[in-house]
């Protein structure tokens, strides 16, 4: 069983690396063989063609599609900018082969890392489980990471590894004899996991909460104002809530 961890990051040493080492740790502890990749020593080209999706497959070094071929589980992490992650992972994701057939519950877990403000940690990923979405693969476990709750990530993260290597121990496809007659199923096992339906109001709502629990001591009036932003959200009114939680992750970030 081939467990393989995926670096997006350009930066070899920095938190991605770090989460994916975490996550390969959990793997192995359920008796998996990991091993672990870095895109920046691809020459991964963007996708430029004229053609459909497919024709994404020839920017790919042909190397790293075959190496994904022989995985039974995939960690995939990569760093957020500016909202989103960044350029080189989705390149990848653009342009590795992967088919449908091959796909097909094929377990998954992803992290983003949003190192500097944590802003676009939940929408960074969001954007790798909508790629394990669309191949249609058995994602586990989404997981927003910020600088401020890294040590909690690589405990949560390791252990999610280890499920993962369970999962590819019997590997469960969704049910559908083509890609077309999978959604039913596929859609079922999306809507269950967190994370995905989320907003920006729920994005400072997080980091709010991050911040509250890192600090010492906390403001009053971020305390404050973190609090009315629940009782917002609980009624209803996502652009209280979310103005509230900008208020009080300002406070708390600088």
């Amino acid at each position: 069983m081939f467990v393989l961890g995926i670096v997006g990051s350009p930066r070899k040493a920095g938190r991605s690396n770090e989460l994916v080492e975490a996550a390969l740790a959990g793997a192995q502890s359920a008796g998996a063989h990991t091993e672990k990749l870095y895109l920046v020593d691809y020459a991964i080209a963007p996708f430029t063609g004229q053609g459909g999706s497919e024709e994404g497959e020839r920017f790919c070094p042909e190397e790293l599609s075959t190496t994904i071929a022989r995985a039974a589980a995939l960690v995939v992490v990569a760093p957020v900018y500016w909202g989103d992650i960044n350029g080189l992972t989705k390149d990848f994701m653009d342009t590795v082969r992967l088919p449908h057939a091959q796909g097909n519950g094929l377990p998954a877990l992803g992290a983003a890392i949003a190192g500097g403000s944590g802003k676009g940690l939940i929408s960074g990923v969001q954007s790798i489980y909508h790629w394990f979405y669309h191949k249609q693969m058995r994602a586990i476990d989404p997981l927003p990471v910020s600088r401020f709750n890294m040590a909690e990530a690589l405990s949560t993260i390791e252990t999610s590894g280890r499920r993962l290597a369970e999962m590819a121990l019997d590997k469960t496809p969704f049910v559908g004899a083509t890609a077309d007659e999978r959604w039913a199923d596929v859609v079922a096992w999306y809507a269950r996991l967190p994370y995905l339906r989320d907003g920006p109001s729920e994005e400072f709502l997080m980091l709010a909460r991050q911040l509250l629990q890192e600090a010492a001591w906390a403001e009053p009036r971020a305390v404050a104002d973190y609090q009315a932003a629940l009782v917002a959200r609980e009624r209803g009114d996502l652009a209280e809530a979310g103005r509230l939680a900008v208020e009080a992750y300002r406070v708390l970030y600088h």
